[in-house]
């Protein structure tokens, strides 16, 4: 029977105070305080053992949970957490099971509270999310169907020199191909990084950038001389909206991780730190698990592209329905008698123009769509949003 609605406490103590009077005996106790018989008795054990601190309520926690994650196993959690410091549960519990499979680990949910409690989990900052954006970007299906490139911002290393870490990544199986310390943004070192993997993996059908330096330009089209060159490659320069780094959300992630792994704080010198950047991307690739790829590793899910690079890339036809203008050194072309500026990116260049069913044209350097030609007011003009 439970206790009366007051202070448990202070009943428990009448109770001993009456008992003690000599004047009521334990049926009567039992009656008084509306508890069982066996109750009373088990609270005046207690007195006579304990006291009135004996009245206190003891705790149901067993002494041993059967359930416990063993010590052995609580440190070797600790010790691969110490050894890649941004891991988290997931990614600790699937490099174990990959390396140490004779054992049985404990749930991701155990091992994260292993590490809170041993002082390894910061409280996260709350942000607001960013929408979604609505308009259509490509989504991979495949490997080597669309790779990421993008810099790292920059960073100062001890010795005083700024790094500029670029970086490549397939998109369907996050395989980080490069991630390259580097000078400066200019456009010669990210070609020649990007002719090294598609030596080695082949050519991708898209290749996805923002906005910046040197993948893009304030031209017409967006043309800077490194896409280009990937147009004439047969590669798409896909590039995301300005302002808006959640549209490449999957490399964005990538740096993200990048920045805590090996960046903070940068190394003393650009050799060193590309040394950090050459282990992190062994450990990207061949040992963290991602959750969507099935908790696999990158390697694992990632196919060299069916695509070979040739270092000469052929010339580049337009179908019949448009007509072929030279872009001239001056970047203008002639069109009806007229000299209309197209920029002077394209010269030398071979544009495609195609009759629209209004006062346009159609602008396209080889399969790419770049913008308007006025035929009105014989002037280019951008194109204001997507397809």
């Amino acid at each position: 029977m439970p206790w009366r609605e007051s202070c448990v406490m202070n009943e428990k103590v009448r109770l001993i105070e009456d008992w003690l009077s000599l004047r009521w005996n334990k049926s009567q106790l039992s009656i008084k305080y509306g508890i069982s018989r066996p109750t009373v008795d088990k609270w005046l054990n207690r007195f006579r053992h304990g006291g009135y601190l004996g009245l206190e309520e003891l705790s149901c926690r067993p002494n041993s949970n059967p359930n416990e994650t063993q010590g052995w196993k609580q440190d070797r959690i600790i010790e691969v957490k110490s050894q890649f410091k941004y891991w988290g549960p997931k990614k600790i519990k699937d490099y174990l099971v990959a390396t140490e499979p004779q054992h049985q680990w404990p749930a991701d949910s155990t091992i994260g509270e292993i590490l809170k409690r041993n002082g390894w989990v910061k409280p996260r900052r709350r942000v607001s999310r960013v929408s979604i954006y609505p308009e259509h970007l490509t989504q991979s299906e495949e490997a080597c169907q669309v790779w990421n490139i993008d810099f790292k911002g920059d960073v100062q290393l001890g010795n005083g020199q700024r790094c500029y870490p670029l970086t490549l990544s397939d998109d369907f199986s996050r395989y980080l191909l490069c991630c390259q310390g580097l000078k400066s943004t200019a456009r010669l070192p990210v070609k020649a990084l990007l002719e090294a993997a598609f030596r080695e993996y082949g050519q991708p059908e898209i290749i996805k950038s923002d906005n910046g330096v040197p993948f893009a330009a304030r031209t017409i089209g967006g043309l800077s001389r490194l896409s280009i060159w990937l147009i004439q490659h047969g590669i798409i320069p896909e590039r995301i909206d300005k302002g808006k780094p959640t549209q490449n959300g999957r490399h964005e992630r990538l740096h993200k991780t990048l920045k805590e792994a090996v960046m903070k704080p940068p190394r003393e010198s650009m050799k060193a730190q590309q040394q950090g950047f050459d282990k992190f991307r062994y450990e990207y690739n061949e040992l963290r698990s991602h959750e969507s790829l099935a908790r696999q590793t990158p390697s694992k899910v990632f196919k060299t592209s069916k695509v070979n690079y040739c270092e000469e890339p052929p010339s580049i036809d337009y179908d019949v329905d448009k007509s072929v203008r030279k872009v001239l050194p001056s970047g203008e072309i002639k069109w009806k008698n007229n000299a209309v500026y197209v920029g002077q990116i394209l010269a030398g260049e071979y544009i495609g123009l195609r009759e629209t069913e209004n006062d346009r044209l159609e602008i396209y350097y080889s399969f790419l769509h770049i913008g308007y030609l006025n035929k009105v007011k014989m002037k280019v003009e951008r194109i204001k949003s997507r397809a």
